[in-house]
């Protein structure tokens, strides 16, 4: 049976780390999707970094990358990690998504998180 965590936060500083979603998945859960999203609350044209994102299991950086707003597109900057068969987990390691902001214009950013348990 799937289990689907979602997040959401709207940032208006650049305080380090600020937790778009937090989830300690079950015993012999496995992660198998991450996506993340983040884009302006008001449509900008400007190429800019948008921040930093952290994926964080049991208090140890696993993944980090930027997103971008870009000048040709009015989507949000998206990014998408498959994990296969899943990465198996034993119910105590939470799976924490940060993000530090690049700047304190209005951003929303998503994250979703899916499980097969």
């Amino acid at each position: 049976m799937a289990n689907i965590q979602f997040g959401a936060i709207t940032t208006t500083a650049v305080t380090a780390r600020q937790d778009i979603l937090n989830y300690t998945p079950g015993a012999s859960s496995k992660l198998k999707l991450i996506v993340v999203a983040g884009f302006y609350t008001t449509w900008s044209a400007t190429e800019a970094n948008l921040g930093t994102v952290y994926i964080v299991v049991d208090g140890v950086d696993k993944f980090e990358f930027r997103i971008q707003n870009t000048d040709n597109d009015t989507l949000a900057g998206l990014v998408i990690l498959p994990f296969g068969d899943g990465i198996q987990f034993s119910g105590a390691e939470a799976v924490l998504i940060e993000v530090t902001p690049a700047s304190t214009t209005s951003m929303r950013w998503t994250a979703t998180q899916a499980y097969d348990q």
